[in-house]
């Protein structure tokens, strides 16, 4: 049974609780911290009642956390385990919270594992249309056995029925449960800086009366309604003169004048994030008491307490914590994830007023705040920068309001010469979210699909994808997305690792490597570049296949001179060989290889201190997510190398994980191109 809570359930959780408590697959689209968790909660309790188990799926490792430390608060300790490459705790217990890809890989490696197993609870089910993991909530509603119920927990999409309608065809009978209505209402606001006035900064809403403010369209440039330089007979108009973006500082200022902190304040890059905490301490704010210093003081000093004094200076621990003591800090995928630990802890405990973070906190753990400002509107996507989508715009939003605290919440725009006030508020009230499907065969699971089933079966199951089902309703016709199985099975007897529908002895190592360049990993297996190194010379080799210097452009290729340059080059140039073969049968590639992170991994396994390995081209954050990838892959290869190949890489684990590496468990290993570029 569901537990007992002290508050009334809204409709939409009434109605999704009555659907699970009849044994039927659930899909609940509704707003962020509108109060999914309870649905989920009412299969946990059905399932512990009938003594079978449930296995609760998220995206990233710091929500997984965050869901383990509530359910084992709500069922207890001894009745929840976590799983998430980083932690494994209690495997065995009723209720598991895990990754998704923890879980799409035990479907395709055990299947016993699922054999007593009644729900799935599938957490952020939107993240289907991510481009680079989105295909793994697909093969786990694929491959789950039929009599495991699901759960799919989502935001609020405008296609929740044809995402409904595509699990009831793959899963059988499913509930769809739409919530629109936020648990706390949200007000938006239009900052704008007049110039004339020392760039005073001017508030105004967005909407008046359920219609666009009047007053907004005064604001615009002009001249071009995209903005572009906003000339005027080689002049620059008066209206342009007179309005700019707010500074930083000031909306700080007025967000604390107006009772309306604690504020996420996005920017959309990470030293733009470090620079605007930087301008605001610079500038004497500080928002807490002397009793909530004390409060940070303490927290911090438990929080730090397994790092060394050597290592906090290098990662200049000091200068961060000094923020905090005042209330201010900056939140991005490049922070230590300690670090970012301790900011959320102490952003959920009240006692930070303003947070500067990237897009990495909206789609991490839940931290709401009375108000979330929006710097720009556009981001970096990983290749250029486009305007935020209606759901991006959605997901950042929100984060503002706070459930039983806040009777609303507030979300506030700032000006900007590129964009309209007309396009902001279309942004704002836009309700034009649908998902779609980022589904493709990996090499990875092609040759999954070929060492546990027929080619008939495994045709059979791309074909029920939902990216085939809304390829399907859009033409009207059955195309059969498995020409993407058929062309990467191309490439693979070109390359020697199947025949036919069989894999090759060099192939099977395929089906246990778990990276976005698979068959480039497992060739530099089967090619031998990897045999015969030490512990620090194959963690030096194996970061070229996973490190991606952010931003544009790649590192320069090593020279020849060295073994592990040689092995590093042989590589780079099997790479070149491999795209060269892809292309010839239509299939995309991979990143190529980089070297650039290749003397950090080594340095770091030899056992060189934290300061010696740090440069200006990562800080402690990117360094220690870049040693935690290096180390999964050598984990792979432990499993599926030869036996000096599988030696030398646990090893090189075992010296790769020490220090801040093994400090904190709030990292996430898979950011998308935009995070990371940011």
């Amino acid at each position: 049974m569901i537990p007992a809570y002290p508050f009334e359930l809204d409709r939409f959780q009434r109605e999704a609780v009555n659907a699970v408590e009849s044994g039927r697959s659930v899909l609940v689209a509704a707003p962020t911290s509108s109060g999914k968790t309870v649905i989920a909660e009412a299969a946990i309790g059905q399932a512990l009642e009938s003594a079978r188990r449930t296995f609760y799926t998220a995206p990233i490792k710091a929500l997984c956390n965050q869901k383990y430390r509530d359910l084992a608060d709500l069922f207890g300790s001894d009745q929840v385990g976590l799983l998430t490459g980083d932690n494994s705790i209690a495997p065995w217990a009723q209720v598991v919270v895990m990754t998704t890809e923890v879980l799409r890989n035990m479907l395709y490696s055990d299947v016993s594992e699922v054999d007593d197993l009644a729900w799935v609870i599938l957490d952020e089910v939107h993240f289907l249309e991510d481009p680079y993991r989105g295909a793994v909530w697909e093969e786990v509603v694929l491959n789950l056995p039929a009599p495991v119920g699901i759960v799919a927990l989502s935001a609020t999409v405008s296609n929740a029925d044809e995402l409904g309608d595509w699990l009831s065809s793959v899963r059988g009978p499913t509930e769809v449960v739409v919530e629109r209505r936020r648990p706390v209402p949200l007000r938006t606001h239009y900052l704008v800086a007049e110039r004339q006035r020392g760039r005073a900064i001017r508030r105004l809403p967005l909407m008046v009366k359920g219609r666009p403010n009047p007053e907004g369209r005064r604001f615009d440039p002009p001249s071009s309604p995209r903005g572009n330089d906003h000339r005027r007979g080689g002049r620059r108009s008066a209206t342009g003169r007179r309005w700019a973006s707010p500074r930083r500082t000031a909306v700080a200022t007025d967000l604390r004048r107006n009772g309306m902190l604690p504020a996420i304040h996005f920017v959309f890059s990470r030293k733009g994030c470090e620079e605007a905490r930087d301008s605001l301490l610079r500038s004497g704010a500080d928002f807490n008491t002397a009793e909530e210093a004390q409060e940070v003081e303490e927290f911090v000093g438990r929080m730090l307490d397994d790092v060394s004094s050597q290592d906090l200076q290098a990662l200049g621990a000091q200068r961060w914590a000094a923020g905090l003591r005042r209330g201010v800090a900056a939140h991005h995928a490049g922070l230590l994830p300690l670090f970012k630990e301790v900011v959320e802890g102490l952003f959920a405990s009240g006692l930070l007023k303003v947070v500067y973070a990237t897009e990495t906190l909206a789609l991490g753990v839940n931290l709401p705040a009375r108000s979330v400002v929006i710097e720009s509107l556009t981001k970096f996507d990983g290749e250029g920068h486009s305007t935020l989508t209606p759901g991006q715009f959605t997901q950042l939003t929100g984060r503002a309001g706070r459930r039983g605290i806040d009777k609303e919440g507030n979300a506030l725009v700032c000006w900007s010469p590129f964009v309209p006030f007309a396009d902001v508020v279309g942004l704002a009230t836009s309700q034009e979210f649908v998902l779609r499907s980022a589904f493709r065969p990996t090499y990875n699971m092609v040759a999954n699909l070929v060492a546990t089933g027929t080619r008939a079966e495994a045709e059979l199951l791309l074909s029920r994808s939902f990216g085939q089902f809304q390829m399907d309703r859009r033409t009207g016709g059955k195309r059969s997305l498995v020409l993407a199985l058929e062309a990467r099975l191309a490439v693979l007897e070109a390359r020697g690792f199947a025949d036919g529908w069989r894999l090759e002895p060099r192939g099977r190592p395929l089906v246990r490597v778990f990276n976005e360049a698979d068959l480039l990993v497992v060739e530099s297996l089967a090619s031998g570049l990897l045999d015969g190194l030490g512990p620090t010379d194959i963690a030096a080799v194996a970061s070229c296949l996973t490190f991606r210097r952010r931003g544009p452009g790649r590192s320069e290729p090593p020279a020849r001179k060295g073994e592990i340059n040689r092995r590093i080059l042989g590589i780079i140039e099997l790479a070149e060989d491999l795209v060269a073969e892809e292309r010839r049968h239509g299939v995309p590639s991979a990143e190529p290889p980089d070297p650039g992170f290749s003397t950090a991994a080594r340095r770091w396994a030899a056992g060189d201190d934290l300061s010696e390995v740090l440069t200006d081209e990562w800080n402690g954050g990117e360094f220690v997510r870049n040693i935690r990838l290096v180390a999964d892959l050598l984990g792979q290869l432990a499993e599926v190398g030869t036996t000096s190949v599988a030696r030398s890489a646990r090893r090189a684990v075992g010296a790769l994980e020490r220090g801040v590496v093994t400090v904190g468990g709030a990292f996430d290993g898979s950011l998308t191109d935009a995070e990371l570029g940011s």
